[in-house]
């Protein structure tokens, strides 16, 4: 399938449909909520006064932006750890992690002007909702002329032979005497030719230096100046939600020449009125400066300005199918819009911080949109008190014309001298007018009590009142200080889980990228070679969740009480010990004096070289006391391993013994059931004999038996024979002669 390529005019109208449907953009609901609340932060009028009425004007809002602002300050911007600390990822990364954290931090803060960008970053959240820093490579050329004279030869080569040096004019001359009488090129290659030659070269020489310098910057820009899409969610090119966001800011025509961009475009630019007015919040930031003013066409035309829009956005621009996230340089913004630069580029440089998060939008709320409307309250009620006060101590009059020169009735100063005709208390008389302020009081402490719902902020947050805690108990204190302070620490939790995180994330990525050298610098009171390019870029970012949590009160004792534990662990154990070594006391020392507002290095140093020397030192030239210490330490040891050796030989005694006795039961076990087996087979052959035996012996007496029947049977039959055989020998008639013997 076939991919429509983008030219320059689709693009550049993309760009400008992109930037007026964009929020903030000029005129829109998000730019007049930014106003007006910057106008109730710098406490401008109403434009309901009135003369010769009260035209007070109450600052709750900058009461309560300011009286956050040291907490957060404390956080993240302390002598002590930063906020956000990157952690190892992999194992080889555990060496750099810490200074990874170090030097980033050394970066945002001391190379460029840390503490002015954080501030109104910060505090431009809290006034207008949503604040925006932006990161940026920044490569500036120093170039420096100078003039050298009298150089050797030598001095010359050396001078010269630098990439950065480009020579401009270049003169020889020479000395050819002790004196040093010097005489020009000309005359010098003369007396060459001559045969002199003892000629020292001289070099006269003007060059030009030129020097590039490379660094990481970041800037908080106003909210004026920032534009993204309306649905956007989060300022990351990871999130789908995100289409579009713009840094636009003015920037004078020679300025943009200078950087390469073409003339005819910039000079075309600056020739067109530029419709796309964002001054309304600008003028509101100056509005106490009535010189104020942007009106560029007035002065030279090198320093005219033009609306610059520096564009993010993903699009398909070559046609391959794939989107990819652009830096697209404009001018003109919504109308006349004209491409400058066109390239690729890795990630979107911006990182947000809100107030109080609105949840799935990108613009939250501030505090002075939960507090500006309590604020014009106070405003009414304030006024409408010393309105009245000023009538009850100045209370209008009632007087008869006909006896009072009304002209001396018009001056108000003490002594002054009215003529009256008559008796002046019935020729005037004071319309008295009771003051009713009393009756304003509680719905004074009503709104202060909805103010403190409202923003988490009282005078617990930042101090103690000691009129608003007479009475309470200590345990009291301590949770209304706590709750005072839970607003401001989930303020500075939202800040260091969005904005602060993505800036440490970027700033790693960006020197990563960019810083193509070692660089050497002093990190917590060391110097250390740093090289950003062998750092892992996926490395986590983890938040110190307690850092500028409490008041300096409490942290001190806090570190107090672990630097009371180390000491008695080292005097216990010695300085090496292996729970809290020395290292670990000059932790806690360092810390207990940044939470005192004191320069560390200027009280402790960092023992761990030391000890490392000492150490090694120590193991070079052991002296008696060492030597006696190790003797006894050896000793103990050896003492140790003659018990662990007993230990281990009972141990193996015992499970020899163990097993001896395994075996021998075994053994007992098997012998009892072969002599059980055995005698079982000798009472199976001696019943089988019995058996035998019994049969035999019942078979012999059934013989014998029948033997004896027989021969019984035979005897009677003998004697029945016998018998018959008388019987008829006596001629009996009974004799029946018919017994068979042989039956």
């Amino acid at each position: 399938m076939a991919h429509e390529t983008l030219d320059e005019e689709r693009l550049a109208e993309i760009i400008s449909s992109s930037i007026r449907e964009s929020a903030g953009f000029d005129g829109d609901e998000l730019s007049s909520t930014r106003t007006d609340n910057l106008a109730r932060y710098q406490g401008e009028e109403y434009g309901d006064e009135r003369d010769g009425r009260s035209s007070v004007i109450d600052r709750s809002v900058l009461e309560t932006v300011e009286q956050v602002m040291p907490s957060l300050v404390r956080t993240f911007l302390s002598n002590s750890e930063t906020a956000v600390m990157y952690e190892p990822q992999r194992p080889e990364d555990e060496e750099v992690a810490q200074q990874a954290s170090s030097y980033v931090n050394h970066v945002l803060m001391r190379e460029n002007e840390g503490f002015i960008t954080a501030v109104d970053w910060m505090k431009s959240a809290l006034i207008t909702g949503t604040s925006v820093v932006k990161l940026f490579w920044d490569e500036q050329e120093d170039i420096r002329e100078e003039t050298y004279t009298g150089l050797s030869d030598q001095e010359y080569v050396k001078l010269v032979n630098d990439d950065k040096i480009e020579v401009l004019e270049h003169s020889v001359y020479g000395k050819i005497d002790a004196n040093g009488m010097s005489v020009d090129e000309e005359t010098a290659l003369g007396l060459a030719a001559e045969g002199i030659e003892e000629i020292e070269a001289t070099h006269d020489v003007k060059i030009k230096y030129t020097n590039t310098k490379s660094r990481l910057r970041w800037a908080a820009v106003p909210p004026e100046e920032f534009l993204v899409n309306k649905r956007c969610r989060t300022l990351n090119e990871n999130d789908n939600t995100w289409t579009f966001a713009c840094h636009r800011q003015a920037r004078s025509v020679e300025d943009l020449i200078a950087e390469g961009y073409d003339e005819e475009i910039i000079d075309r630019a600056a020739t067109q009125h530029d419709s796309n007015n964002y001054d309304q919040t600008f003028e509101e930031r100056f509005d106490d400066l009535q010189s104020v003013t942007q009106n560029y066409s007035e002065t030279s035309y090198g320093q005219r300005r033009v609306y610059v829009y520096e564009c993010y956005m993903r699009c398909d621009y070559d046609g391959d199918g794939v989107s990819e996230l652009r830096r697209i340089t404009v001018l003109g913004g919504s109308t006349n819009t004209e491409i400058l630069e066109n390239e690729v580029c890795e990630e979107l440089p911006f990182a947000e911080l809100t107030a109080i998060r609105r949840p799935h939008r990108l613009f939250g709320y501030s505090l002075a949109e939960l507090t500006k409307d309590l604020q014009r309250l106070r405003t009414a009620i304030w006024r409408a008190m010393l309105d009245g006060l000023y009538l009850s101590l100045y209370p209008h009059r009632a007087i008869d014309e006909s006896r009072v020169e009304l002209d001396d009735m018009l001056s108000e100063d003490p002594g002054s001298i009215y003529r009256v005709n008559g008796d002046p208390n019935s020729a005037i008389v004071n319309l008295s007018t009771q003051w009713p302020g009393q009756q304003a009081f509680p719905m004074m402490q009503y709104i202060d009590q909805a103010l403190i719902r409202r923003s988490g902020v009282n005078d617990l947050s930042g101090g103690l009142d000691a009129n608003a805690l007479q009475g309470e108990t200590a345990r009291g204190v301590e949770e209304a200080a706590n709750s005072a302070r839970a607003r401001v620490e989930l303020i500075a939790r939202t800040f260091a889980e969005t904005g602060w995180t993505r800036l440490m994330r970027l700033a790693l990525q960006m020197l990563n990228r960019h810083q193509d050298r070692e660089k050497v610098v002093r990190l917590l009171g060391k110097w250390e070679t740093v090289d950003p390019r062998t750092w892992n870029v996926e490395m986590d970012v983890r938040i110190n969740v307690g850092l500028g949590v409490g008041s300096k009160s409490e942290q001190v004792s806090k570190l107090s009480m672990i630097a009371a534990k180390q000491e008695q662990l080292m005097t216990a154990l010695g300085p090496t010990n292996p729970l809290s070594p020395l290292p670990k006391y000059y932790q806690t020392m360092r810390k207990l004096t940044e939470v005192a507002d004191l320069e560390p290095e200027q009280f402790w140093n960092d023992p761990t070289q030391a000890m490392q020397q000492m150490m090694q030192s120590q193991q070079q030239q052991p002296n008696p006391e060492m030597i006696k210490a190790e003797q006894e330490l050896n000793m103990k040891r050896e003492e140790a391993q003659a018990k662990l050796q007993q230990s281990r030989m009972e141990a193996e005694m015992r499970t020899e013994a163990d097993a001896n006795k395994a075996q021998l039961e075994a053994e007992v076990a098997r012998f009892k059931a072969e002599l059980e087996a055995g005698q079982q087979r000798e009472n199976a052959i001696l019943r089988s004999e019995v058996d035998k035996k019994v049969a035999a012996d019942k078979l012999a007496f059934e013989y014998e038996k029948m033997r004896l029947d027989h021969d019984y049977r035979m005897a009677e039959l003998q004697e029945e024979k016998e018998l018959e055989a008388a019987k008829m020998a006596a001629g009996s008639r009974d004799g029946q002669g018919n017994i068979n013997l042989s039956d």
